[in-house]
């Protein structure tokens, strides 16, 4: 008997080419991760108020969520 036949082979890329691809996506999407943590960092900074006060209304929001249940 033969090596059965994968029908799904055009469409779903087999494991060595899968792991290939994604080391090449992982690079980018990691460098744009660091641009989105610098322009959150610049922002918390020029704004330090501002953060605070988020931070202070999700946590009262969550607490309120929580002790609801």
């Amino acid at each position: 008997m033969g090596v059965p036949i994968n029908r799904l082979e055009s469409i779903w890329p087999q494991a060595e080419a899968a792991e290939a691809q994604s080391e090449v996506r992982g690079r980018p999407w990691s460098n744009r991760a660091k641009s989105w943590e610098r322009s959150l960092e610049d922002l918390l900074a020029e704004h330090p108020k501002l953060a605070i006060a988020a931070a202070a209304a999700v946590g009262i929001a969550l607490g309120w969520i929580v002790k609801r249940k």
